[in-house]
């Protein structure tokens, strides 16, 4: 899990809103068309293109707006840009493992991306295991399913490059430097926090 620095809200949304009237009112449910589309592109730049909670690359059509506090719980916070992140996983079916904002539904949980120390509350292993430093972080851990096999099998993965033995000791420093480094498009490489966590 990384740090996600937010920004200001698109001005399409902040129009939406100012819309408001004694015959409408904006929510969450009737927010569509380019309005959403402006909300998904900030959130996916604020985020480097990567799943705000496994840090998996985010696919077109495989994403969903993450209310970080749940919308039953927090009325007040259903259409407000600073409690929206991005998680993987849209329409799932049955029998797909759920992980991250689908698993974690209506749960509260105590360490959150928007904390700038989050990063700090997990370790992980070489063979692509999260683990928390602190119970509540472990807590988070099953919250979110991070550690069910298929995102384990997608850290190793990511981790089997950097641990090719031809690789001299420049060129590993290269490929982790290039690897951490965010690309001319403004995405993130997959498991950001997990590579500068093992390899930096």
């Amino acid at each position: 899990m990384r740090h996600i620095k937010k920004g200001a809200q698109p001005k399409d949304f902040s129009d939406w809103i100012e819309l408001s009237n004694d015959n409408w009112q904006p929510s969450y449910d009737n927010l569509s068309g380019k309005v959403k589309k402006s909300v998904y592109q900030a959130l996916l730049k604020e985020q480097g293109h990567l799943c705000c909670y496994c840090e998996r690359e985010l696919f077109s059509g495989d994403f969903h707006i993450e209310h970080l506090h749940p919308q039953s719980l927090h009325e007040e916070s259903r259409i407000d840009f600073g409690n929206f992140l991005v998680s993987c996983l849209d329409k799932t079916a049955k029998g797909d493992p759920l992980h991250c904002g689908k698993l974690k539904g209506d749960e509260e949980i105590s360490i959150h991306p928007l904390q700038i120390d989050c990063h700090s509350k997990f370790t992980f292993t070489a063979s692509g295991e999260i683990h928390g430093t602190t119970e509540d972080a472990e807590g988070v851990v099953k919250i979110l399913g991070l550690n069910i096999k298929k995102l384990i099998d997608m850290r190793a993965e990511a981790i089997s490059p950097f641990l090719d033995e031809k690789l001299d000791e420049e060129d590993f420093l290269l490929f982790v430097v290039g690897y951490l480094k965010l690309s001319d498009s403004g995405r993130l490489s997959p498991f950001h926090s997990m590579i500068k966590h093992i390899f930096q």
